[in-house]
């Protein structure tokens, strides 16, 4: 009977050591805390535009002040802060008005000309990784009087405004024109390729703003 009570107890041990086993790895599991991600994405005022994207150029912008002063009547104290930076900037053309449009294609000649509004640009992205601030003449007394860091501070608050500004004026340079009127013509024959199924012999593109030779 003692042999027989020991063949028992053996396979009682082992399932209860199995399941001692067992209860232990469920209390681990559920000891590890239980870690959930959410991401919410809000999209508010969608708006359709319909503009047609004509160029992008990556431009560099230099923002410079200057500044003098007489200490004592005498002596007379320079200092100077320039501020660098390259910025994104986009130029596109309103679709949204067919009536401001003009589109001819001459079946014989192969020739598409294209009548655009005058092209606008989108606030300009500046790259802050690239901004550059640099004193002259920098010392104690020019900062004393200067207090260029306050200066520099507000040259580069104001860095986005400046270049918007600038970007519209730079609309009239015929190197950018050229460069829109260049993207345009490559929609347009894109445009033939796709609904014509012809390569025109040539785009002719102008915009509104063109002078008439």
């Amino acid at each position: 009977m003692a042999r027989t009570r020991a063949w028992i107890w053996i396979p009682l041990g082992f399932v209860l050591a199995t399941s001692i086993a067992w209860l232990a790895i469920a209390v681990i599991i559920q000891g590890r805390p239980v870690v959930v991600e959410r991401w919410n994405l809000y999209v508010e005022r969608l708006s359709p535009e319909r503009k047609l994207l004509v160029l992008s150029s990556a431009q560099r912008y230099t923002a410079s002040k200057e500044f003098t002063a007489k200490v004592l009547a005498i002596v007379q104290v320079k200092a100077s802060i320039t501020i660098e930076a390259w910025a994104d900037v986009f130029y596109v053309v309103d679709a949204s008005d067919p009536r401001a449009w003009t589109i001819g294609w001459n079946r014989k000649t192969k020739v598409l000309s294209l009548s655009a509004p005058e092209p606008s640009c989108l606030p300009p992205a500046v790259r802050t990784d690239t901004i550059e601030i640099r004193t002259k003449g920098a010392n104690l007394l020019t900062n004393t009087i200067f207090r260029l860091k306050e200066e520099a501070r507000k040259l580069q608050s104001e860095l986005s405004a400046e270049l918007a500004v600038k970007a519209k004026a730079a609309l009239s340079e015929e190197t950018l024109r050229s460069g829109m009127r260049a993207g345009l013509t490559g929609i347009g024959r894109s445009f033939c390729q796709a609904a014509l199924g012809v390569e025109p012999a040539s785009v002719v593109v102008r915009f509104s703003g063109d002078r008439q030779d």
